[in-house]
């Protein structure tokens, strides 16, 4: 009998510390930080065929920026007590992206212009306290309701103007991308360790070229091939059927999280 009691003991000990160490979910540390559109990767770039790109406008429309840890932690029910107090995404599933978790997010429908939103804050981001690995989203359509009736990124992802010039000859491109309904983007690098009294701000980038690998967003594309009427104009677009093979390979590039990455900056205290 005493031996039962002493068991008894134990266990309820070994109970009510397994429930400490989980803790109460609503107790768990958040913090909200800015996110901000970061151009510095938008310079010059040389394709593979030697032409020099620069890009004047890279407008893309991206949804539900959600951001991840890796590892097993106890963030299933913290994430649910986060998503009570914030607009509910519906493609953020805790534990499904990429061996990582979704403890934070910054929800809603943006249209970010690279370069010409540099500096500008897309919203504030809430996140439970912990060390992030990488981030996700959703490619998105342009709205009639949001940008007006005449926008060219209307019912498209993204649209890109820029020039590319080679032996002293400068064609203007048009390149239109229209990616499939709830296409994710999984894995954009994020490497941060997000304490509840940091303050800072995350800088979201596109990148025209692959760090590390090296090959760029334009690799292939052989700009004089598709100026078959010699106007130095190029379009590429889904319904262009003589740059199909250029839109191919440009919408399978821009679909990576090759050219996407965030930067967290801590301020100084």
């Amino acid at each position: 009998m005493r031996q039962h009691q002493v068991f008894v003991s134990i266990l309820a000990l070994f109970v009510a510390q397994l429930a400490a160490s989980c803790g109460d979910p609503s107790e768990a540390p958040r913090v909200e930080l800015p996110v901000v559109v970061d151009a510095s990767s938008m310079g010059l770039t040389t394709n593979d065929l030697g032409y020099q790109i620069d890009v004047t406008s890279a407008r893309i429309a991206i949804n539900n920026l959600v951001f991840t840890v890796a590892g097993e932690v106890h963030t299933a029910s913290l994430w649910q007590t986060i998503s009570d107090a914030l607009v509910p995404v519906a493609h953020a599933h805790p534990g499904h992206s990429q061996g990582g978790e979704v403890t934070g997010e910054l929800p809603g429908n943006f249209v970010i212009d690279w370069p010409g939103d540099d500096g500008n804050e897309i919203g504030l981001a809430t996140l439970i306290a912990s060390n992030y690995s990488a981030a996700n989203f959703t490619f998105g359509h342009g709205t009639a309701q949001a940008l007006g009736l005449d926008d060219p990124l209307v019912g498209h992802t993204a649209v890109f103007t820029g020039t590319a010039s080679k032996n002293g000859t400068t064609w203007s491109f048009t390149i239109i991308v229209d990616s499939p309904q709830n296409r994710a983007l999984i894995g954009v690098p994020f490497e941060a360790a997000i304490d509840a009294d940091m303050t800072g701000t995350l800088y979201l980038r596109f990148k025209t070229i692959d760090e590390l690998e090296g090959d760029t967003l334009f690799d292939t594309i052989d700009f004089a091939a598709l100026d078959a009427d010699a106007d130095g104009e190029v379009l590429i677009a889904p319904d262009v059927a003589e740059a199909e093979d250029a839109y191919n390979t440009f919408r399978r590039a821009f679909q990576t999280h090759d050219h996407y990455s965030i930067h967290f900056a801590q301020e100084s205290p």
